[in-house]
């Protein structure tokens, strides 16, 4: 399947983003207004970016002090065609503005079609323990969804986002399986948490044993203190260990990384985190972290996690923070 038209999409919106901080840094500059005018002419997709992008800086407002041109790291610079040498100062207000942009936009529909979908859901912060038909407890945490299905001699939860901790009933009778994305993991008398962050699927476990499938892969094997994160893009996977203590500390408000990316881990924190997160530039991090987070400070916490990892906060309108990588970081 060709990705042109998707590319074509993102690099009118990142046009669109250009055109937009430039005329509301010069609303009464006529040439700009005509030149913005025959660029929405061009193309009928330049005038669908245009539209959107009218709506998203409708919602949140006008770009705050802090995202000023000057003050951002040298790395972020998206190709523009188009565009006047003169807007050319403004590449790094679009390239932000499209991160803000796309996350508005984009925002609120999954967010409602997770909700439809769902049998239990949790808001940003909130943790919920909800009890199953056969007595299994999972407990949910923020930002979090789950689709339960019992029929037969089938018991199977789908973790629809986030991350959840299941305490199972064992039943020789009737197999538990969870699924997240397409890894499935099969309990065989067990506790362990299972996280969806990004394209990365996790699996760890604090007591007994769990077996995991992922398509044709040959099923593998968990034991307590053992981790298993798989990229579902490129199918990259990789086991550790880890203390089973440690294993759902989330319930009790701390966060526990262990040799995670840092783009993982602006993802968890995502869901305790009061308002938006939006990163730039975090998208091919080879940085790992660890360490332990009050999730209970969650701007704290992101604060301290990108302070000692590498990143940059930015404070955006309507609640919104932007991440960025750390331009020294390779």
């Amino acid at each position: 399947m060709s990705t042109q038209p998707t590319q074509d999409a993102e690099r009118a919106m990142l046009e669109a983003a250009a055109w937009k901080i430039r005329l509301n840094a010069a609303p009464h500059d006529e040439t700009a207004q005509a030149e913005c005018a025959t660029w929405r002419a061009q193309d009928p997709g330049h005038e669908r970016a245009w539209r959107r992008m009218e709506r998203a800086w409708a919602a949140t407002g006008q770009l705050s002090p802090a995202m000023r041109p000057h003050d951002r790291p040298a790395t972020i610079r998206p190709p523009v065609a188009g565009i006047t040498a003169r807007a050319r100062p403004l590449r790094v207000a679009a390239g932000c503005m499209l991160a803000l942009a796309a996350s508005l936009l984009a925002f609120a529909t999954p967010d409602l079609m997770l909700r439809l979908q769902a049998d239990y859901y949790t808001k940003t912060g909130e943790t919920r323990t909800v009890s199953l038909p056969d007595g299994t407890t999972v407990t949910l945490a923020g930002h979090s969804a789950i689709a339960v299905h019992y029929a037969g001699q089938e018991r199977r939860v789908t973790l629809l986002g986030g991350e959840a901790f299941f305490n199972v009933v064992h039943d020789a009778q009737r197999g538990f399986a969870v699924r997240a994305g397409n890894v499935t993991t099969r309990d065989i008398g067990t506790a362990f948490d299972v996280q969806m962050a990004g394209p990365h699927v996790s699996v760890a476990v604090r007591e007994g044993i769990v077996s995991i499938a992922r398509r044709s892969d040959p099923a593998l094997r968990l034991t307590a203190g053992q981790q298993w994160t798989v990229d579902q893009q490129t199918g990259q996977a990789r086991r550790g260990t880890i203390d089973p203590e440690d294993v759902g500390a989330w319930r009790s408000g701390q966060l526990v990384l262990n040799d995670v990316r840092l783009s993982e881990a602006v993802d968890v924190l995502a869901r305790y985190y009061p308002g938006t997160i939006v990163t730039h530039g975090l998208e091919h991090d080879t940085i790992t972290v660890g360490g332990v987070y009050d999730l209970h400070h969650p701007k704290e916490a992101l604060e301290a996690l990108c302070a000692l990892h590498g990143g940059r906060l930015v404070s955006l309108p309507a609640g919104f923070t932007l991440v960025l990588a750390d331009p020294k970081t390779p």
